[in-house]
């Protein structure tokens, strides 16, 4: 009933599938075993787009009170066993996968062992995507700065943290004798971004556009470690959020951005009325550990 509704929002089996992240050949089986079910076709299937039977039509309308009605049942259910079992299903994006979600993971199956948890990879908009479609329970998402999420009322979002920007620049670049960088300094450099499909691609020439430049992006790529070594080399410079930069690459140096810090807001999300006890449970882990990573080190004796 998810994958119908989604059919229908969509207007083809094709983009029903990218936005569930399932394939078109999955969409069609789930159609098809619908409809074998309901003993109706639901479905009108065209050269390049699919519409709605008049009976697929009336289900979709009740499809929002069934799966409202079952994820209230499942909530109850959860709330009776409390956190003594089930599955929480999980997503995260990469960096977040790497710093933030390793700790939690532990801590939480300390806490609660009898509660499955499993893990996948996933960008902003696909995690909003199969958390609202029910595929995902919670998800770790990031927002930049000048590229904000779309809105979605069915589902909820808590602030977790911030994640400062930084300028990277190559070790002796003239720029890494300030304790702050301003963008506009940068103007006439070379610049190196993450591909299109990253929200980081339109931040980057959104925030250098608010400084008053357009940036020359000569080199995209969506692992952060190419662009380490790409601004080691001198090639080019970069805006990099602090998650990303666990291990600064000996050639590069950080500076933080002069006048106007920037940041992308990582948020988690879930369904709205759906936050059950494993999920109370999982934010609360999340919260403690985003702590113990901000809070200051000490300083060791004799240092």
């Amino acid at each position: 009933m998810r994958v119908l509704k989604s059919v229908a929002e969509e207007g083809s089996i094709a983009a029903a599938a990218q936005a569930l992240s399932f394939t078109p050949s999955a969409v069609s089986q789930q159609i098809a075993t619908l409809e074998r079910e309901a003993g109706v076709s639901l479905v009108e299937r065209g050269p390049r787009s699919i519409r709605l039977t008049d009976a697929g039509r009336a289900l979709v309308e009740h499809t929002e009170g069934i799966l409202a009605s079952l994820e209230a049942a499942e909530a109850e259910i959860q709330a009776i066993a409390g956190v003594r079992g089930g599955i929480l299903r999980l997503a995260s994006f990469p960096t977040a996968y790497a710093t933030i979600m390793p700790a939690a993971i532990a801590e939480f199956r300390s806490r609660h062992p009898a509660v499955e948890l499993t893990l996948t990879e996933a960008d902003p908009l696909m995690s909003l995507a199969r958390v609202k479609s029910g595929e995902l329970d919670l998800a770790l998402l990031y927002e930049y700065d000048y590229v904000p999420l779309p809105e979605e009322d069915a589902l909820e979002r808590d602030i977790l943290t911030d994640d400062p920007i930084r300028v990277l620049l190559p070790r002796g670049h003239r720029e890494t004798r300030r304790r702050a960088v301003s963008l506009d300094t940068l103007a006439e450099e070379r610049w190196i971004t993450s591909t299109a499909r990253s929200s980081c691609h339109e931040f980057v020439s959104r925030a250098c556009r608010a400084a008053g430049f357009e940036p020359s992006i000569g080199f995209e790529s969506d692992d952060h470690g190419v662009w380490q070594g790409l601004v080691a080399a001198g090639v080019g410079v970069a805006l990099a959020p602090d998650l990303a930069l666990e291990h600064l690459h000996p050639g590069v140096e950080a500076r933080p951005v002069a006048l106007q810090p920037l940041k992308r807001r990582i948020y988690t999300v879930y369904r709205a009325g759906g936050r059950s006890p494993a999920i109370d449970a999982m934010l609360e882990v999340l919260r403690e550990t985003v702590t113990r990573r901000e809070a200051p080190q000490p300083v060791a004796a004799g240092a």
